[in-house]
């Protein structure tokens, strides 16, 4: 009996530090004063509540999932282009949120022009005021660190373009989508944001699908 307590304590244990190692709470998107592992947001109690709201999403978004975030101002990010690149990328700025890709949701923060703060719909709880975090987010909330990609995308891996079998022909160097892992990532058979980051776990830093050891992420794609 002692035997079986002790395996299903380490069993417990196990599992629940899979989940923290696996949860948006404590990681760099729990922007929380206390716990949050960027503690900008003093007097914020809630973790989802910047990004989500269950009830009155943004109007103004009209964005899945129940979008919470102001949406960034950028009309136009530009598109990367290369004599190599055969996918057809396009501009993620110049229209209502509602009407964009799902990267323009992660621009509304890491374009560094709106506070991280900024909601649509504050919980019961509050929104929270901004205090600074040295390095990574000023006064006014924006993010000052690497991970602001600042208003021109030109010099960034292409988003927004469609990752298909005629795709792959034309280039000759890419993977079949319609499998595992690929599959999985595209977003409508488009290339996001997300296809490389996953939001919510950080397990793999910085918040990528998964290990970029040996450059295992990119060769998910790229045939090297």
């Amino acid at each position: 009996m002692k035997r079986v307590l002790i395996l299903a304590a380490m069993v417990l244990l196990v599992a629940s530090a899979g989940y923290a190692a696996n949860s948006v709470v404590g990681s760099r998107h729990d922007l929380r004063a206390a716990g949050g592992g960027t503690p900008t947001g003093s007097g914020l109690l809630e973790v989802c509540a910047v990004c989500h709201t269950p009830h009155q999403a943004a109007a103004a978004n009209a964005q899945d999932p129940l979008w919470n975030h102001s949406g960034t101002l950028t009309t136009a990010f530009g598109v990367y282009a290369s004599s190599t690149l055969n996918a057809t990328p396009t501009n993620i700025g110049g229209a209502p949120m509602g009407s964009q890709s799902v990267s323009m949701l992660c621009m509304s923060c890491h374009d560094g022009t709106i506070s991280v703060l900024a909601m649509y719909n504050p919980p019961n709880s509050g929104a929270g005021t901004v205090t600074a975090v040295a390095g990574r987010i000023d006064a006014a909330g924006l993010i000052i660190s690497n991970a602001n990609m600042g208003t021109s995308l030109v010099d960034d891996h292409p988003i927004n373009f469609t990752y298909d079998g005629a795709l792959v022909t034309a280039d000759g160097g890419l993977r079949d989508p319609s499998v595992p892992p690929i599959a999985g990532w595209l977003v409508g058979g488009t290339v996001q944001c997300s296809s490389c980051h996953n939001v919510h776990d950080n397990f793999y830093i910085p918040f990528l699908n998964t290990t970029n050891t040996a450059s295992a992420l990119c060769v998910a794609c790229h045939i090297k």
